[in-house]
This record gives structure tokens, C-alpha cells and sequence, in this order.
């Protein structure tokens, strides 16, 4: 996840300027934002970036910042990457060079080679062809291609099957937020498809980049690029990620300190509160006024040593009707057809392995009025087929999912929509209302098919009940994708066959491997000694089993799994939405999911260097007349 690129001494940038942001000994880390990410995979309007209306004269649109009145904030939203293939071997590299970096505090552990050895399992999970990563999207393209791999640029972009072409709420959001504060945002939806370059030859107030779908390293080196056009551009981060890992404040060790410090002279300010955006307008208005940034809370900053710290911490408060997007008001170049909104945020349970109860501890909810103005919004827009409710657990309050459905039910909405669900919370009259409210797709959270396993997760959840669930989701006609957690601890080949059989008896149209990943931020973290856990992210080892072993076992998942589907590290529901919206049937979907693997277990059982076999060819035949 990280990895040392640059290395700033004290805190200049790499051109031996001050930082943008110093003031008094003060250099700023970065913000972003935090409401949660959701892509949109239509590629309705042009991808690239400015929210300007499509009525503008062309010199506005040459020269977007200019027309406006300052001072101007750019959001980057998200980074999803053209190349599929040279995104996953950086992430890999980066992943590596963090291992490496923090095997000191591991003795005994070979973190290094433990996070080779399991990136090399999970290459041998993905399909691979003529040596390139593929997920779904990559081979339809290189299938309309004449079985040739295209090359996508910023300007085709939205001539290929990419999650490039995506929206998500996060920089929706802090458009509006932003706006109503008194400043002009500007929204980069996608850093990799943006014109970043032209944007800062305007020289806006800040460039604030969200951590939410952003990892460490790339933020590094967007701030890296943003300076190298517009030194003197204030650099902000935040989001979900960085308040992750800036969260312990000065409690780091010496190495994480000197990761740390090579942010210095790139990014100017992290904002470390799982909100944020209070916290941000805060900040732009002492930046305004040329003020000290140690005035501002929940900030991380350099020192003229390089050094970090942080300034005291504040939490913002959540008024959720007041985060309802009034998505008539946003300009139609960020729209698309299938747009996210969030409902609630927090979550009722304590699972062990997830770092979100400590993010938001409480559930909190936008009233179903309000709710209902924002969907009519949406309606009134014209273009929007489909809804992308992000809540972290859309159905777990029976009484007010009951109230939401119905509401959506009255107003007779012509878009589907999708979410994620808790097995033990649907019912059969709750599944009816879903089906008839326009539920088409939802994601379950069913981690394994070991009962042993769902109590040590202290999941609250039986067996019984997501298998009840998934038989009521197809027999109403709602698709389900099922995630599972490999390798937690307790896990035994024994209880990850009995995952495997789950999914194979069970029905479950699509699934989801992750393999476990460790952090201490987890409530799993207070037992790593009775449970002999040790390690970092996805190189670790516990009493019965390492993560060696659980991706190896995980890498066969495809060739177990008969009748269930998953595409590797790409996201199933995100894929689905976006081939739907191309005008692909439920059953051409799942077709194109069971080519895929089928070419993968044939590829595997090539030798390297060999032409395609008979049955390699007969399923690229049969691809090319389900492509279109």
C-alpha cells in the first residue's frame, strides 16, 4: 500500500520552494472527503472533469476556472486506472516496498517474502492473456477489439466497458458542500482521465484529493504531479484512509515517521477526521487570510524539520438531512445514469475484522422525507436508470427500511436501484418490498460458510439465515454477490471447504473472495496474542494458518466454484450495474462471468508460450457473440 518514491528533505518541495501552505513553521498534509464512494459505471457523459454546464460558451469550457468567480477548489474524487494491468503490478510493487519497510517490527516474521509469496497466489486467482491482467471489462474490450488490447486514453475513454467512466458520491458531495461555503469546486471525477494540467495553469486556491478509493502511495504521487505544474498550489488530503493511518497521532514508529515524511513538500495538509469537510472549509479560510494552520484542528502538518504533527482533534458533528444532495442543482457533466446516494451511515454491529464501527460508532439516519426530495431530484433528472444506496447496512433497521421502501413504492420511481444487506435482516414481506420497489441487485456481507468461524467474527449471524436469504432473493428475482473472508483466524482448510460448499449448494449467483486482511485497528487486534496473530495487512500468520496458505487456497476458489461467479480483484456488483446499463440481460451477464472463468481454468492449463487450445478458442468464439 505504500512505497517510498520521493524523499523530501526538511520541508521544501523538490524544487527547493517553500510549501505552498507555510505558514510559521507549518507544512500541511492533505484532506479529502468522506462521504463514502460509490462508481458509477455508465459512461453517459464525458468522463473528464469540469462541472460545468453543458450550455457554457467553448471558451469557458477551455478555460473552466477562469469563468468562474474564485477562489477555486479542484476535488479529485477517485482514480480508477485506465491500464488495469500496470495499476495492479504498481499496487503489488507498492505493497511489496511497504513489507519490506515494516518488516523490522515483525522479528521472525519474513514479511517481505510472506507478501510475495501471497501476491503471486493472487496472480495465479486472476486470468492473465498474452500476459496482461483482464478482468471482465479488459477481455470484452480486447474480444470488440478483433482480440487486440486496445489503448484507452482520456479522449476514448468512453468508447470501452471501463469503471473509468465512473461518478461517486464523495466528490459530488463536497461540490455542494464547497458551494454553499462561498468557493467554486471543480470536480475531477476520475485523476486518471482528468485534465489536470490546464485546470492549475488557473491557479486554484487548493487541490483537495479524497483518500476514500485513493491508496497513500497514489495520493503521493498525484500531489507530487499537481506540484510539479503549480508549486505553489495548496495540496489537501483526507478522507477514510488517511484518517486510518494518521489516526494515532505521534504514536508511530521511527520508520512509519520517515514514510511519512516524504509527503513533505507534496501535500500540504491530511485533514484526520472521518468527516472532514467542517474541517476543510475551516482550513481554506485561514489559508485565505494567511493565518496559522495550527488553529485549525484535526490537522496533520510538517514542521520546518520535515517532522509531522498534528493539531488537536475535534469531532464534527453528522446532521445527515444536511448531506442530501440536491442533485438538480449539479451540474450535467457530473451526472450520470446511475448515480449514488447514501441514506445513513454507522452500523449497528461489532464484527471483528472491520475498522468501521470505530470510524462511526453510531447509526445515523436521513429522515424518509428527506430522503424521498432527494429521489424525486434524481427522477426529475430525466437520464437516471439506476440507484446505488452506499449505506454500509441498507436493511438492517426493519421498521425504517419498511418505511423507505414503501415511500419509494408510493412515488412509483421509474430507476432500479441496489445496495448492500444483512442476510438476517430480509424477511419474505421485506424481499417482496424490495422486489416491487425496484431492487435489483444486493450485496451480502456473508464472510464464510463456517458457523465456527461467523461466531469468532462475531458476525451474529447463522448459516441458516443466509442461505433462507439467498433463496428468497432468487426466487424473487433480485441478484445477490456474497463476500467471504479468507483466512481469519481459526481458519482451517476444513472450515474454507465448508465456504466452498456453502456457495456451491447454496445458490448464490456471484461471490467475492478478500483474503483477511490485519490491521490494529480491528477489534480482532486485541486477541492477536491468544490467537498467536502476527503481521501486517495481508502478510501475517496465526495459529492456524498464514496468509501464504489462505490466498493459495483462495486462488482455487474458480475451479471449486461451479455455478457461482466472481472476477478476481474487480468488484462484481460495479461490473453488473455497468453492463446492465449497456443494455446486457441479467442472463448475458452471468454468460459473460462463466466464459471468463471457463478461458481462466483453460489458460491455466496452458503451457507458457503455447497457442491457444481448441477449447481456448471455442470460448473466445463464443465470447465474440455474446460481445456487442
Amino acid at each position: 500500500m505504500h512505497g517510498d518514491l520521493w524523499s523530501v528533505p526538511a520541508c521544501v518541495d523538490r524544487k527547493g520552494r517553500s510549501p505552498a501552505l507555510t505558514i510559521h513553521p507549518v507544512r500541511a498534509i492533505r484532506i479529502s472527503h468522506v462521504p463514502f464512494l460509490i462508481y458509477d459505471p455508465t459512461p453517459h457523459y464525458p468522463a473528464a472533469v469540469s462541472g460545468l454546464e453543458e450550455d457554457l460558451e467553448s471558451s469557458q469550457r477551455k478555460d473552466p476556472i477562469s469563468s468562474m468567480k474564485p477562489p477555486a477548489v479542484i476535488i479529485i474524487a477517485q482514480n480508477q486506472p485506465l491500464d488495469n494491468d500496470a495499476h495492479l503490478r504498481r499496487k503489488l510493487a507498492h505493497a511489496e516496498e511497504r513489507a519490506e519497510r515494516q518488516s523490522p517490527r515483525f522479528p521472525g516474521l519474513d514479511l517481505a517474502g510472506i507478501q510475495k509469496a501471497v501476491h503471486r497466489n493472487i496472480a495465479d486467482s486472476l486470468l492473465f492473456l498474452e500476459g496482461r491482467y483482464m478482468d471482465l471489462l479488459d477481455l470484452m474490450n480486447y474480444i470488440r477489439g478483433g482480440r487486440r488490447f486496445p489503448t484507452i486514453t482520456p479522449d476514448n475513454v468512453t468508447e470501452y466497458y471501463s469503471l473509468a467512466n465512473t461518478v461517486t458520491l464523495n466528490g459530488i458531495y463536497l461540490y455542494q458542500y464547497l458551494l454553499g461555503h462561498g468557493y467554486t469546486p471543480v470536480v475531477v471525477q476520475n485523476y486518471s482521465t482528468g485534465n489536470l494540467p490546464d485546470l492549475l495553469r488557473q491557479e486554484p486556491l487548493a487541490v483537495c484529493i479524497s483518500s476514500n478509493f485513493i491508496f497513500m502511495d497514489d495520493i503521493r504521487e498525484m500531489a507530487a504531479q499537481v506540484k510539479g505544474y503549480a508549486p505553489d498550489v495548496a495540496v489537501i488530503a483526507g478522507g477514510m484512509l488517511v484518517k486510518k493511518v494518521l489516526h494515532r497521532g505521534q504514536d508511530f514508529s521511527k520508520k512509519t515517521l520517515d514514510y511519512l515524511s516524504n509527503f513533505c513538500g507534496n501535500v500540504d495538509a491530511f485533514v484526520v477526521e472521518a468527516r472532514g469537510e467542517q474541517t476543510l472549509v475551516e482550513l481554506l479560510r485561514t489559508m485565505e487570510r494567511g493565518g496559522d494552520p495550527r488553529s485549525v484542528p484535526n490537522l496533520a502538518c510538517f514542521d520546518d524539520q520535515g517532522r509531522i504533527f498534528f493539531t488537536p482533534r475535534r469531532e464534527e458533528e453528522m446532521g445527515m438531512d444536511q448531506m442530501a444532495v440536491q442533485w438538480d442543482l449539479i451540474p450535467k457533466g457530473y451526472l450520470r445514469s446511475i448515480l449514488p446516494v447514501n441514506s445513513s451511515r454507522g452500523c449497528f454491529y461489532r464484527c471483528r475484522f472491520c475498522t468501521y464501527h470505530w470510524l462511526f460508532p453510531e447509526v445515523h439516519y436521513k429522515s424518509v422525507e428527506v430522503l424521498r426530495d432527494e429521489l424525486r431530484r434524481i427522477e426529475g433528472l430525466g437520464l437516471v436508470r439506476h440507484v446505488r444506496f452506499t449505506d454500509d447496512n441498507f436493511t438492517a433497521n426493519r421498521k425504517r427500511i419498511k418505511a423507505v421502501l414503501e415511500m419509494m413504492m408510493e412515488e412509483g420511481f421509474s430507476f432500479t436501484w441496489s445496495s448492500f444487506a444483512r442476510a438476517s435482516a430480509l424477511t419474505p414481506d421485506l424481499v417482496k418490498l424490495m422486489k416491487k420497489s425496484g431492487c435489483e441487485f444486493v450485496d451480502l456481507g456473508l464472510e464464510s460458510g463456517s458457523q465456527r468461524i461467523l461466531d469468532r467474527m462475531d458476525k451474529r449471524l447463522k448459516k441458516e439465515e443466509s442461505l433462507e436469504a439467498i433463496r428468497m432473493l432468487n426466487d424473487s428475482g433480485i441478484t445477490a454477490r456474497g463476500s467471504f473472508i479468507i483466512g481469519y483466524p481459526g481458519e482451517t482448510r476444513d472450515t474454507f471447504s465448508e465456504t466452498v460448499e456453502f456457495i456451491n449448494d447454496s445458490g448464490l449467483p456471484y461471490y467475492h473472495p478478500y483474503l483477511f486482511y490485519y490491521t490494529g485497528n480491528t477489534l480482532v487486534h486485541r486477541d492477536r496474542a491468544p490467537l498467536g496473530l502476527k503481521g501486517l495487512g495481508l502478510a501475517w500468520r496465526h495459529d492456524t494458518m498464514d496468509s501464504v496458505e489462505a490466498s493459495r487456497l483462495m486462488s482455487r476458489m474458480p475451479e471449486r466454484i461451479h455455478r457461482s461467479f466472481t472476477d478476481g480483484q474487480a468488484y462484481v456488483e460495479e461490473i453488473y450495474k455497468l453492463l446492465r446499463g449497456a443494455g446486457y440481460s441479467p442472463g448475458e451477464i452471468k454468460m459473460l462471468f462463466r466464459l471468463k472463468r471457463d478461458l481462466q481454468l483453460a489458460m491455466k492449463a496452458l503451457a507458457p508460450d503455447r497457442p491457444f487450445s481448441e477449447q481456448t478458442e471455442g470460448i473466445l468464439s463464443d465470447l465474440q457473440a455474446l460481445v456487442r
